[in-house]
């Protein structure tokens, strides 16, 4: 056969063969890649928690923010004089021209706080004075009408009409459920109690704490009726703890100090600093019957050392005077809570301003009424402008000079 009829028998057998493998190849790669098992994949189910913080964040790109507003006063020192005057009858009282001039801001704000310096112990129990004090109830109803809706009740004076009077003070106050106390308590259970309030959105826990109750004591197995701070420190510090887990501001009353004096002394500096290390937001303290410096302690907790007398008809005493005896102070502030979108929340205390106020008089205690600087007689008080920026510059503003003047 010649070499041109070899190739040409070639060229016809690679004819049929290659139609035949071109068939076979790709019936390989169809079963290879057309049935091929596709891939498992295991779909993991968010938890609810998970579901609803996503929820959350995509519904809400802003910040969340709330506000609610306070004012603070000092001690009801209502002593005989005031009593006298307010009287209209046997068992009835008015009290709106001794107090109406330093209580009418109270009702623009959220929160409303003095101390009830002179235990409401019940009328029945008769009205008394120093060195025992018990003022009429209706004093109470009256700061309640005004707006007033946290009350201290535990200082000095507390056991000044024994447990009874507590007991009386205490049912009182129950007719005003909008009101919140702190400082007496009828059980051991109501003592260790976190109470938790709520404001605007806000959540307040509130304590009172007195350094001692002028030497008398509870009988034996009632020690929780008074709230006492001292040989109870790790009580008071431990309860500042746990309330701040559980709210976002926590306030503390403290009845503390020396009296007569515009200084703190060591055991307030101290104390202060652990309450704000503990947790406290808000630290109202009195007893000195003198105004005391405001601080920010740890750059987070406001700390008021004395508010002075919101009216009193005091005799002035030791190296104070008349004028700083008399002298109070009232303060309000802005409570800020934001909510950021991650649900994390920052809490701010803001606009933070003092003004002082006076219990005017006239002779031997007539014509009493607390009333602010700018409402006092120029006649009665003639250097009461000279008298009131040394107040500020030097008591006030001693430890921070940035706390705003005048509401």
């Amino acid at each position: 056969m010649t070499n041109k009829r070899k190739q040409r028998h070639l060229r016809k057998e690679f004819q049929v063969i290659l139609p035949a493998l071109l068939i076979v190849l790709g019936f390989f790669l169809i079963k290879t890649f057309s049935f091929t098992e596709p891939p498992v994949y295991t779909k993991q189910t968010p938890t609810a928690d998970q579901v609803d913080k996503t929820a959350k964040v995509l519904m809400r790109k802003e910040p969340i923010v709330s506000s609610a507003t306070m004012f603070i006063a000092g001690d009801a020192l209502v002593q005989i004089e005031c009593i006298d005057q307010a009287r209209t009858g046997e068992d009835t009282y008015d009290w709106s021209y001794l107090m109406d001039g330093s209580t009418a801001p109270a009702s623009q704000y959220d929160l409303a706080f003095y101390n009830q310096e002179t235990i409401l112990g019940g009328d029945h129990l008769g009205i008394t004075v120093y060195p025992h004090f018990n003022c009429p109830q209706s004093f109470g109803d009256y700061m309640a009408s005004r707006g007033f809706n946290l009350v201290s009740t535990a200082n000095n004076h507390s056991l000044d009409k024994g447990e009874e009077g507590i007991e009386n003070s205490i049912e009182f106050w129950k007719k005003y459920p909008d009101i919140v106390t702190a400082g007496t308590n009828e059980s051991q259970q109501q003592r260790e109690e976190i109470a938790v309030h709520e404001v605007n959105g806000i959540t307040y826990a509130f304590t009172a704490w007195t350094y001692s109750m002028n030497g008398y004591e509870t009988t034996p197995g009632h020690e929780y009726m008074v709230n006492c701070y001292r040989g109870h420190e790790d009580e008071l510090m431990n309860w500042v703890r746990n309330a701040k887990q559980k709210a976002d501001v926590v306030i503390v009353s403290m009845h503390w100090g020396d009296e007569y004096t515009p200084d703190p002394n060591d055991e307030q500096l101290h104390l202060a600093q652990q309450l704000s290390d503990a947790g406290a937001d808000i630290i109202i303290g009195n007893h000195a019957h003198n105004i005391q410096p405001i601080q920010w302690i740890n750059g987070r907790t406001l700390c008021y050392y004395a508010l002075g007398n919101l009216v009193n008809s005091q005799n002035v005493v030791d190296d104070t005077t008349w004028e700083e005896v008399n002298t109070g102070m009232a303060s309000t502030l802005t409570i800020e809570k934001t909510i950021q979108p991650d649900d994390s929340v920052d809490i701010v205390i803001k606009d933070v301003k003092a003004e002082l106020l006076f219990t005017s008089y006239e002779g031997e205690f007539q014509d009493i009424h607390s009333v602010y600087f700018q409402d006092v007689s120029s006649d009665l008080f003639k250097d009461k402008d000279t008298f009131y920026q040394k107040m500020i510059d030097e008591v006030v503003h001693r430890y921070d000079s940035s706390i705003q003047i005048g509401f």
